[in-house]
């Protein structure tokens, strides 16, 4: 059923709330309630309510800016303490204002309720950071803070700033205890399960929350492959420029760090093999048939051959979920990555050009051989039963 699920959300990306209804996973109020909620905020133009989003970060600086001259005079500014609770209360009135713009329907709100929240985000960010709280706990706690906001905010836009401030605290973190390997692998995992399994998963949240719930995955899903994009560039960046053996150079011991590609390469491969499971899983098409033994060794190749470039796989992995999920967004943002990538990697002085041109010439014949054998003997195959079984119908 959630197979069947996918195929016609995916197909269909118009209306998914009908349906979601129709499957039984949301009520109908929520349902109602959602497209109600769409059908008036629909007349709003995109780049109107864009308009709205920046001057709703612009005002939060002019806000910011306004309220520390006030609190740097009352002496205010020097306690933890009251930052961290005036970002609070500051935090509650957005969400409060964020509620109350879903109800009107209205864009000045919105960008009011950026203002407000983002202020009080300033505020809690600046007080555990500039605190006397050791850096981890503090970097700890700000992750707390950003995921709590990216449940609690009803808004898209916001849940995605605060997933994505929230994932980059938690590579800090892993970077921090020397565990960078497993940023890539963990990124591709969050982002496979966000964008594949989200309609699983919603199965087991409580009907009357599962429409924020989904909102909350698609958040996290976005914000995920972004972070996902800009770590790998960052890895492969810190490969030529040394600077990630610099940031990392010594730890609390003064022991020197060394980044392992082989292993952070073999995560990101795992994760992508199971992103493709899922993607075939969908279409019915077994892991250990032809097929995917051909997707898997194609995943497989792709990833030896990039040990040392992991923005390619990470790229295309990105490519992949979005195709199969027809997410043009995320579609045209991985293709944007990939070439801008390619051609940052390919003019690299490390290497010979000639040795460069030869390793992604080599690349892109097996992946079209591939591509060619998939077509010409395994899905030309299921086309074929397929019309002969419509016409043993009729």
């Amino acid at each position: 059923m959630n197979d069947e699920l996918n195929n016609d959300i995916n197909h269909n990306q118009q209306q998914p709330e009908i349906l979601l209804l129709q499957q039984g996973l949301i009520d109908a109020q929520n349902a109602n309630d959602k497209l109600l909620n769409n059908a008036a905020a629909a007349p709003c133009p995109w780049f109107i309510s864009l308009l709205f989003g920046f001057s709703g970060v612009f005002a939060s600086l002019f806000f910011i800016g306004f309220l520390t001259l006030i609190l740097d005079n009352t002496g205010l500014l020097d306690s933890t303490l009251a930052l961290f609770i005036i970002g609070a209360i500051l935090s509650g009135i957005g969400g409060f204002l964020f509620y109350n713009a879903r109800l009107r329907h209205s864009a000045f709100w919105n960008s009011l309720a950026f203002a407000v929240t983002l202020a009080g985000q300033g505020y809690i960010a600046y007080a555990l950071l500039a605190s006397e709280i050791t850096e981890p706990l503090s970097i700890v706690l700000l992750f707390l803070v950003q995921l709590l906001m990216t449940v609690v905010i009803p808004n898209f836009i916001y849940r995605l700033l605060s997933a994505t401030l929230a994932l980059v605290c938690l590579f800090y973190l892993l970077n921090h205890y020397h565990l960078s390997e497993v940023s890539l692998g963990l990124l591709a995992l969050i982002t496979s399960v966000t964008h594949l399994q989200r309609y699983t998963l919603a199965v087991f949240i409580p009907t009357k929350w599962r429409m924020n719930a989904l909102e909350i995955m698609s958040a996290i899903g976005y914000a995920s492959a972004y972070v996902l994009l800009s770590i790998s560039v960052y890895f492969i960046a810190a490969e030529y420029g040394n600077s990630f053996d610099n940031f990392n150079n010594l730890d609390n011991y003064g022991e020197s760090f060394s980044y392992n590609h082989y292993l952070a390469q073999g995560l990101l491969t795992l994760a992508s093999l199971y992103a493709a499971y899922l993607i075939l899983k969908r279409y019915q098409v077994k892991l250990l048939s032809p097929a995917g033994f051909m997707i898997s060794g194609a995943i497989t190749v792709l990833g030896i051959m990039s040990i040392y470039v992991s923005g390619l796989l990470a790229t295309s992995l990105i490519i992949i979920i979005a195709i199969a999920n027809s997410q043009r967004l995320l579609l045209g943002l991985g293709i944007v990555a990939l070439v801008s990538y390619i051609f940052w990697y390919y003019y690299q002085l490390d290497t010979s050009l000639l040795v460069k041109s030869a390793s992604m010439i080599v690349i892109g014949i097996a992946l079209l051989l591939i591509r060619w054998l998939l077509i010409k003997h395994y899905f030309s195959h299921i086309t074929l039963s397929a019309n002969d079984h419509q016409e043993r119908l009729s």
